[in-house]
C-alpha cells in the first residue's frame, strides 16, 4: 500500500508544472511571434511612409494642372519634351525642434502638346527618390480646350 502511494505521489509530481524543455518550445514560439509581429510594423511604417510621398506628389501635380487649367489657352506653349530641363524642386518640410527639416523634395515637370489648333494635351510629371526606391514618379495628365466664349476669363 505503502509503494501505491509512493506512486501517486510522483505522479501527482509530474502533473504540478512544466519541464524545462516545454517552457524552452514555448518561449521559442512567443520569440517567433514577436518578431514576425515587430517586422510587420517596420513593414507598414514603410508603407505608410511611401504612401504619404505618393499623396504629396499627386497633390503636387494637381496643383500644376489646376494652374494651367487657369492660365490663358494661348500662353501654353508646346514643349520639346519635359519642360523645365531640370525641372522645378518642391520641398515638403517638417517642423522639428529645433529647425525645419526637409523630408522630401519633389522634382516638377511638364510636357504640353498640341492636339488639334483648339485642343492641347497637358501631362505634368513629379519625381522623387526614396531610401531602396529611387526614381519614383507620378503623372496626371489633362487636355486643354481653346473656348472662345470663355476667353478672357467670363
Amino acid at each position: 500500500m505503502d509503494r501505491l502511494t509512493d506512486a501517486g505521489r510522483r505522479r501527482a509530481r509530474r502533473r504540478e508544472g512544466f519541464t524545462l524543455i516545454e517552457v524552452m518550445v514555448a518561449l521559442g514560439i512567443l520569440a517567433a511571434g514577436l518578431l514576425a509581429v515587430a517586422a510587420a510594423q517596420l513593414y507598414a511604417m514603410r508603407g505608410g511612409t511611401t504612401g504619404r510621398h505618393t499623396t504629396d506628389a499627386a497633390a503636387i501635380a494637381h496643383s500644376q494642372l489646376e494652374r494651367f487649367q487657369r492660365a490663358d489657352f494661348t500662353t501654353l506653349v508646346p514643349t520639346a519634351g519635359w519642360a523645365p530641363a531640370g525641372g522645378q524642386t518642391v520641398q515638403t518640410v517638417v517642423q522639428t525642434s529645433p529647425a525645419d527639416q526637409v523630408e522630401m523634395t519633389y522634382t516638377v515637370q511638364w510636357r504640353i502638346a498640341d492636339v488639334t489648333p483648339d485642343l492641347k494635351s497637358v501631362d505634368v510629371r513629379v519625381t522623387w527618390d526614396e531610401p531602396n526606391r529611387p526614381n519614383r514618379n507620378i503623372t496626371l495628365s489633362t487636355r486643354r480646350h481653346d473656348d472662345p466664349l470663355t476667353a478672357g476669363g467670363l
